[in-house]
């Protein structure tokens, strides 16, 4: 009986000599990311290559357009468009956030589990609930293969709300 009580008090002295490093270490590692990004303004996401409007200069001769371009949090974004005739109907299309780390318009971009697939006729309809308050850049497109991947699509820039 000592035994047994001496060794779940042993356990227990260990559980709570761990817990806060446990508890600590998650928090400390995800908010140093966060600390990083800077919120940028229209003109300035419009330099970054984010302008209000989509820049569909890198999707060749396809269309996108966003409506509206200032929602809440709950209410859904609509990006419509079609893809030119280089993206194979049935390409996935996924939608990714830049998050600027600077106000010179450096930063990483966010994949956002928002997906579109392109039609056999080249159109596509994305609906997207943004999540984040705030005036963000976004992109839409494709990961190409080989050596040497590259994103093709548009970007656009988007304002969220609380």
């Amino acid at each position: 009986m000592k035994l047994t009580r001496n060794l779940g008090l042993g356990l227990l002295g260990v559980a709570i000599a761990i817990t806060p490093m446990t508890l600590l270490a998650p928090s400390a590692s995800a908010a140093a990311p966060m600390d990083s990004i800077v919120s940028l303004t229209l003109p300035e996401l419009k330099d970054a290559g984010f302008p209000r409007q989509p820049n569909t200069t890198a999707w060749g001769k396809g269309t996108a357009e966003v409506e509206p371009n200032k929602a809440s949090t709950s209410e859904p974004i609509t990006i419509t468009g079609t893809a030119p005739k280089f993206v194979e109907p049935g390409t996935i299309l996924t939608m990714e956030r830049f998050l600027p780390t600077n106000r010179k318009g450096t930063g990483t971009f966010q994949v956002l589990e928002i997906t579109a697939t392109v039609r056999p006729d080249r159109s596509f309809t994305m609906i997207a609930n943004l999540g984040r308050v705030g005036r963000w850049g976004y992109r839409v497109g494709y990961q190409t293969e080989g050596d040497s991947p590259e994103f093709v699509g548009f970007q656009f820039q988007a304002r969220t709300t609380s």
